[in-house]
């Protein structure tokens, strides 16, 4: 059986609130609150979830951006979360992000060149006198000319800035990206051609993806399996065609009924979820979904149930599926 890419086990984050004159800690933000999350070669794995559910701060933990409150990181089987110095450096090669914003992440003092070369600069992988010619091979290879080289970031459109931004992610050759809504602020014809360029750079490159995105129709396009996030944590995982053709969660559920439907006759009304997101500082006790789930019952404000395979492959956070009484409470839900 082929090893994972990367496993995080038992993952969290929290950020904490300090007040007074003494800065002392009153309260935390539970941002990522124990995920399980394995990552094959090959394969792009998609986060979903509402804003504020943690989606960002996982992928950003998983690489360190942050590091983790607790829990563990194995990437090609060695502890990532213990390295240091020149093994961390060399580890961090392999593990590039695209973020969201492509003009907030790009340094508006620097050219394009200069942007470019400056992962071979950090690495020592590129003789000096190299550097712009494999900046102007990046160029070219996400679809830009090297003429733009000299050029700084306000001189270039949004989607040509997710482009360098691409193009600086893949320049030390990675084997994992981490995209953390790499189409979301941009227009929807752009997003198609962003969305196909980083399909032909994972063809070309045998890149592996974590998409992070709150779009589901273009996770259900461009992903192959797919982790549902509620709150700091994953509530269902399955490959992207069991996740869309047959939701267990009743999150993931609500979720898939308000994508928009084109050419379906009659407008439906959707089912909208009641309540409001809770608050991460004081996350609901048990199931943390369970003041707005239409399908709660008795004990499910108490303990959080564990992510347990369902069906193969596809797992599921709830108390519908713990135990022998499952079947009739699903039955009458």
């Amino acid at each position: 059986m082929t090893e994972p890419l990367l496993a995080a086990t038992g993952l969290t984050k929290h950020f904490p609130i300090k007040k007074g004159f003494l800065l002392r800690e009153v309260a935390r933000v539970h941002a990522v609150d124990g995920v399980d999350l394995t990552v094959m070669p090959g394969e792009t794995v998609g986060l979903v979830g509402e804003s504020g559910c943690g989606k960002s701060t996982l992928g950003r933990t998983l690489v360190r951006l942050y590091e983790p409150t607790s829990g563990s990181v194995r990437f090609r089987g060695q502890d990532f979360l213990a390295m240091k110095g020149e093994a961390l450096r060399r580890a961090r090669r392999s593990l590039q992000m695209i973020f969201q914003d492509p003009f907030a992440s790009l340094d508006p003092r620097m050219t394009v060149a200069r942007i470019l070369a400056e992962p071979f600069k950090v690495h020592a992988t590129c003789p000096p006198k190299e550097r712009v010619d494999r900046a102007a091979a990046l160029l070219e290879t996400v679809g830009l000319k090297s003429a733009h080289l000299n050029r700084y970031p306000h001189e270039f459109s949004g989607g040509q800035r997710q482009r360098i931004s691409i193009a600086r992610a893949i320049a030390l050759n990675p084997e994992l990206v981490i995209a953390d809504e790499p189409v979301s602020a941009l227009d929807v014809s752009i997003q198609a051609q962003i969305l196909n360029l980083l399909k032909d750079l994972q063809q070309q490159f045998q890149l592996t993806y974590v998409f992070i995105s709150h779009d589901l129709s273009v996770v259900e396009h461009f992903c192959d399996r797919i982790a549902v996030m509620y709150l700091g944590r994953i509530i269902e995982m399955a490959p992207r065609d069991q996740l869309f053709g047959n939701p267990q969660h009743p999150y993931t559920q609500a979720l898939i009924e308000a994508i928009p439907k084109v050419g379906t006759g009659k407008r439906r009304l959707k089912r909208a979820l009641g309540g409001e997101v809770p608050s991460p500082i004081s996350p609901p006790s048990g199931c943390h979904f369970h003041p707005r789930c239409p399908k709660r019952f008795e004990g499910c404000d108490r303990d959080y149930p564990a992510l347990s395979e369902e069906r193969p492959d596809h797992f599921v956070a709830c108390r519908l599926y713990e135990d022998v009484g499952a079947a009739a409470r699903r039955a009458t839900s």
